[in-house]
C-alpha cells in the first residue's frame, strides 16, 4: 500500500503540473462546483454499490471505483490514497475528494482520516526548562470532528490538562459546527492551537457542511445553496481552491449491510480548509500548532505536488508544528486513540512539565525516541515535532522549593527577574563550618542555618558575576548570588529596599524601620557568628540583624580577601554591606534560582 501511494502522490502531481498550465487554463471548462458536487455523489453511488457487491471490502470497493472515476470524461485525474480516500481533479481545475470513515459499532469514527489502529501506552512526562517562551497563554482546541470521535466529554482531559496547570493557560474549546474556516484566520491570537479532525495530506475538515437534495439541478442553484448556508466568501473561496468539498461515506467494516443506511435523495458535503488556505494566513510566529489528524505531517519529496498543509503551515514561522509521519516523510492514518493520547501527552509536557518544544512529544526520560503508533500497518507511525527547539511555557515564580536532599521545603518568592529563596537555607552538611545561632536546633528551625565562607562555597572560586554561577551550599538547579546579585535586587527595589525587604515579625526588635515585606523576602532577624584568629565564636545581634552572605570578596586591608557581606538591621531602611572574615564568620544563604 505505500508503494500505491508513492506512485500516486508522483502520478498526481505531475498532472496537477500540467491542469495548472496557462495553456490548459485557457482551454478548458469553465469551472463549476455544481460538477463537483455531481462527481461527488456519482463517486459514493458507485462506491456503495461495489461495496454491496463484494461483502463490504472497503479497500477494493475503493479501488474500484477509482478505476470508474477515471475513466470520466470530465475527470483530469485522480489517485487513491491508502485505498481510504479517492483525491479527484477535474478538468476545469477544481479538486475535491471522495473518503471511507470507517467507524465502531456505536457510529464513532476509528481516525482522523481514515483507516484502523489502536494502541495503548503509558504517557508520563519529563522535560527541562528552555531559553525562550511562549508568551501567549491563550490556547485554542479547533475540535471539528468532535461529536464523530468522542463519546462521555472526553476532550475534557485535555481541557483538564491545560486548565490545571500553573501557567494560567486560557482555554477556548471550539466544537463541530463552532469550527468555521473564518476560525483559521484567528490561530495567530493562540500560543497552542490543537486541530483536532479528519485530514488529508493537503487539507483538513472544518466543522461547516453542505447539504445537497434532488432540488439542486444547476450551478445557480447551488451556488445559491453555497451562499444560503455559507456565504459569497465560502463560495469565492471553493473556487479558488482555498476550500474544498468533500464527500465522505462512514461505516463499520463488522457491520453488515452498513450501505443500505445511506439516504439516497440528500448528501452531505464537509467543507475543508486546504493548504493554499494556510498560504494566506498571517504569520504565526508566537504560536504552536498540533495537527491532530491523519496525514497532518506529510511532506514527501514528490515533484510539483499542489502543497502540504504541514509545508504550509511551517511557511507561516510558527514556533512549533506537530504531527504524524514517518521518518521519510510519508504519512499516514492516525487512530483517534493515538491521536488523543498525543494530545494529552504534549499538553501535559508543555503546560504540567514545561518541557521545552524540542522533547514535549518525546518519550519519558528518553529524549530521542518520539511516541509511534507501533499498530499502523505501514510501520511505526511517528509523532514529530518540526519547528523550534528552544520554546517553553515561563514556569511560575514563586512556586514552593523542594530540596531533593533532605526534603525540606522553602517558599519562593519572584522580584523583578530575579527568583529568590524567600527563607533562610536549613541545609545541613556534612563536616564542620555550620551552626544554629547559640547552637540551639530551634533557632535553625526559624532562621536557618550559619555558614562560613568555605562551607557555603563548597570549594568553588569567588564569582562576582551574575549569575555568580557557583551552586556551593545551595540546592541543585539554584546557586549562592554574587555581589552583583544583591546590587540588582536592591537597584529593583530602590529607595528602602531594606524595608520592602524585612518581614514585619515581632521577631524583629523595635524599631523595626521602615519594614513592610512589600518584596516577600520576608528577612529575620537571625544574627550571625562571630569569630577572628585566637577568639572564641559567638552568636550576636539576635533579634536585630539579617545578614546575608555571597560569593564575591573584596581586600579590606593588606593582600587579606574579606568576605562580601550584606546586612538588613532593625534601624536603618536601606541595606549595608560589611566584610566579614573567609575563615570564621558564620552568616545566612539564600539561595537564587539558575536562570
Amino acid at each position: 500500500m505505500k508503494t500505491l501511494k508513492l506512485i500516486a502522490l508522483a502520478a498526481f502531481a505531475l498532472l496537477f503540473s500540467q491542469c495548472k498550465s496557462p495553456t490548459q487554463a485557457a482551454k478548458g471548462p469553465t469551472p463549476s462546483l455544481f460538477e463537483v458536487a455531481q462527481i461527488l455523489d456519482s463517486t459514493q453511488s458507485k462506491f456503495l454499490a461495489f461495496s454491496a457487491l463484494n461483502n463490504g471490502n472497503v479497500h477494493q470497493a475503493i479501488m474500484q471505483t477509482l478505476t470508474w472515476v477515471q475513466s470520466q470524461s470530465n475527470v483530469q485525474s485522480a489517485r487513491a490514497l491508502d485505498s481510504i480516500y479517492i483525491m479527484i481533479t477535474l478538468k476545469s481545475g477544481l479538486q475535491t475528494t471522495f473518503s471511507f470513515d470507517e467507524t465502531d459499532s456505536a457510529g464513532y469514527s476509528l481516525f482522523k482520516g481514515g483507516g484502523g489502529s489502536t494502541k495503548e501506552q503509558a504517557l508520563s512526562r519529563s522535560g527541562t526548562l528552555s531559553n525562550n517562551t511562549i508568551t501567549n497563554k491563550n490556547v485554542l482546541i479547533y475540535c471539528a470532528g468532535c461529536k464523530e470521535f468522542y463519546k462521555n466529554n472526553e476532550t475534557q482531559s485535555t481541557v483538564d490538562i491545560l486548565q490545571g496547570s500553573s501557567v494560567g493557560l486560557n482555554v477556548t474549546v471550539l466544537k463541530d459546527e463552532q469550527c468555521t474556516y473564518p476560525i483559521v484566520n484567528t490561530f495567530q491570537n493562540y500560543g497552542f492551537v490543537i486541530i483536532d479532525t479528519h485530514g488529508a495530506p493537503d487539507a483538513f475538515m472544518t466543522g461547516s457542511k453542505i447539504t445537497l437534495d434532488n432540488t439542486i439541478v444547476s450551478d445557480d442553484l447551488f451556488k445559491a445553496r453555497i451562499i444560503a448556508q455559507g456565504s459569497q466568501d465560502m463560495f469565492d473561496k471553493l473556487m479558488s481552491g482555498e476550500l474544498r468539498l468533500v464527500n465522505r461515506a462512514k461505516g463499520s467494516k463488522g457491520k453488515p449491510y452498513w450501505q443500505k443506511a445511506y439516504n439516497k435523495d440528500t448528501v452531505s458535503l464537509d467543507l475543508n480548509v486546504t493548504s493554499k488556505f494556510i498560504d494566506q494566513l498571517s504569520p504565526l510566529s508566537g504560536t504552536v500548532i498540533m495537527g491532530s489528524m491523519c496525514y497532518s505531517g506529510e511532506d514527501a519529496d514528490v515533484p510539483a505536488f499542489p502543497g502540504y498543509i504541514k509545508t504550509s503551515f511551517l511557511s507561516k514561522n510558527p514556533i512549533s508544528y506537530y504531527g504524524f509521519a514517518f521518518n521519510n516523510g510519508i504519512s499516514d492514518p492516525v487512530s483517534v486513540f493515538f491521536a488523543k493520547q498525543m494530545e494529552d501527552t504534549l499538553s501535559r509536557g508543555l503546560a504540567w512539565d514545561f518541557d521545552s518544544t524540542k522533547i514535549a512529544n518525546l518519550v519519558y526520560n528518553d529524549h530521542s525516541t518520539e511516541y509511534y503508533d507501533a499498530t499502523d500497518p505501514n510501520g511505526h507511525l511517528l509523532f514529530k515535532h518540526f519547528g523550534a527547539d528552544d520554546y517553553s511555557y515561563p514556569k511560575p515564580c514563586g512556586d514552593t522549593l523542594i530540596d531533593q536532599r533532605d526534603g525540606k521545603k522553602y517558599a519562593t518568592v519572584c522580584i523583578g527577574k530575579q527568583q529568590w529563596m524567600a527563607e533562610n537555607l536549613d541545609y545541613n552538611p556534612s563536616g564542620s563550618g555550620s551552626a544554629c545561632y547559640n547552637n540551639d536546633a530551634g533557632n535553625c528551625a526559624t532562621f536557618g542555618m550559619l555558614y562560613d565562607w568555605n562551607t557555603m562555597m563548597q570549594g568553588a572560586s569567588a564569582s562576582n558575576a551574575n549569575p555568580s554561577g557557583v551552586r556551593g551550599i545551595c540546592p541543585n538547579g539554584w546557586h549562592v548570588p554574587s555581589d552583583g546579585e544583591f546590587q540588582q535586587l536592591f537597584s529593583y527595589l530602590g529607595s528602602g529596599s531594606a524595608g520592602a525587604m524585612k518581614s514585619t515579625s515581632g521577631l524583629w526588635t523595635s524599631p523595626n524601620v521602615g519594614a513592610t515585606n512589600s518584596s516577600g523576602f520576608s528577612a529575620l532577624p537571625g544574627g550571625y557568628i562571630f569569630a577572628m584568629s585566637n577568639v572564641p565564636a559567638s552568636s550576636l545581634e539576635l533579634g536585630s540583624v539579617a545578614i546575608f552572605g555571597t560569593t564575591s570578596t573584596t581586600v579590606q586591608s593588606g593582600t587579606n580577601p574579606s568576605w562580601y557581606l550584606w546586612g538588613l538591621w532593625n534601624y536603618d531602611s536601606s541595606p549595608s554591606s560589611s566584610p566579614g572574615d573567609i575563615k570564621g564568620s558564620g552568616e545566612y544563604c539564600r539561595c537564587v534560582k539558575d536562570p
